[in-house]
């Protein structure tokens, strides 16, 4: 839709044709920021995405930045707020609202679109493009392929783009599911199923820490999920197949180092010596969590606190502080909010979004090998490359 509005602004006399498969246009905006449309972030920079070629991205945030996305919907009338991290929302906190004013100016620029139709075969011939559907074809100077990644496949994200793209002669890089939930090794966590606390994970690959987000950590039937997880998915599962990968969990991110959080239990300790452990433990945490921390370290929990070991104290603080986790897997694309991988940026001109493999071809948004962390990133990403590969045709 960008894209169009794009080329219908530049160009006015130019038709211009959107095919969607889905019955409705922009399903997956209605999903982001939970429903909120978290439309991008004051905060942008590259160092926010991840992929083979992100230098790219200067190129691209320096045509279309954060300010430009707000001034373009602002101009469709929609109000934003800025949060204190730097997310904007519509003011309405309504994805609608967005979508709304899309398809509101789509009508203006008489942008045609049609539903319910897929996108079948890209043929290039000599007076621009050929496309192929499952109910017509058409003839067209260029073409704009923003399908999306494989992530969300219920609303329409397949990976129809990397099929078509890669028939036209692109490399695909492997698409692999993004900000996404991970399942742990064991069932140790199904006890903690809904459980939610505020942690440090931290990644580390040969003793170094690579990577480390702090947010609300939630306990799932499965692994773990929540904000900090979502971001350091994307490392994680790109380290998982290196040696000497660790991923652990600091429950006590607050404190700097292990002789902080020793002295302070000690001082807890101190000051009322005969409450048992688990529940003197549970002033800090969840007490299912502490039930979960003593068991593994095969400590009684209806213990006094005064006669908790210093060994013991020892085993507890390294627990809260490097609690060591097993990465399995990540979920599939089906819970993955975006799409790692996809055509590698080296394949296209960063200041137009053309294709340099095929004249006439313009690729953007999550086709792209370019994926950013959660926060309005990835939006941003979409409508920066929507708006050069429209207003470049």
């Amino acid at each position: 839709m960008v894209a169009s509005i794009s080329v219908g602004r530049s160009k006015p006399k130019q038709n211009i044709l959107i095919i969607e498969k889905n019955n409705t246009i922009g399903k997956k905006i209605l999903v982001t920021g939970n429903g909120r449309c978290n439309l991008t972030n004051t905060n942008l920079s590259p160092d926010k995405y991840y992929g083979e070629n992100t230098k790219c991205l200067h190129n691209i945030f320096g045509r279309f930045s954060h300010i430009d996305t707000m001034r373009f919907f602002e101009k469709l009338g929609v109000k934003l707020k800025t949060e204190p991290d730097g997310r904007v929302f519509p003011a309405t906190d309504k994805a609608l609202t967005v979508l709304d004013a899309l398809v509101k100016e789509t009508t203006r620029l008489k942008i045609k679109m049609n539903l319910e139709e897929q996108v079948k075969k890209l043929s290039s011939i000599k007076t621009g493009w050929e496309v192929k559907t499952n109910k017509d074809v058409y003839q067209a100077k260029t073409v704009t392929l923003a399908t999306g990644g494989k992530s969300y496949p219920h609303l329409g994200s397949t990976g129809d783009g990397f099929n078509l793209a890669h028939n036209l002669g692109h490399r695909i890089i492997e698409p692999r599911p993004a900000l996404v939930p991970l399942e742990l090794e064991g069932n140790w966590f199904r006890e903690l199923q809904g459980i939610q606390v505020n942690v440090k994970l931290l990644l580390k690959a040969q003793g170094k820490t690579i990577s480390n987000q702090t947010g609300e950590l939630i306990f799932t039937h499965f692994g773990i999920s929540g904000p900090p997880v979502l971001d350091i998915s994307r490392v994680i599962i790109d380290c998982l197949n290196k040696s000497n990968c660790n991923v652990s969990i600091n429950f006590l991110p607050n404190y700097k180092n292990s002789k902080e959080v020793s002295d302070f239990l000690v001082g807890l300790w101190k000051e009322q010596p005969k409450r048992i452990l688990i529940n003197s433990l549970a002033s800090l945490l969840p007490k299912k969590l502490c039930f979960v921390l003593l068991n593994e370290l095969k400590i009684k929990l209806d213990k006094q606190v005064s006669q908790t070991t210093k060994n013991e104290t020892v085993l507890i603080t390294e627990k809260l502080r490097n609690w060591n986790l097993i990465i399995k897997r990540s979920r599939p694309f089906s819970e993955s909010m975006v799409t790692a991988g996809g055509i590698p940026m080296d394949e296209v001109n960063s200041k137009t979004m053309e294709s340099l493999k095929v004249k006439g071809l313009f690729l953007a948004g999550e086709v792209l090998d370019i994926d950013g962390v959660s926060g309005g990133y990835n939006l941003q990403f979409a409508w920066s490359t929507g708006y050069l590969a429209g207003f470049s045709q």
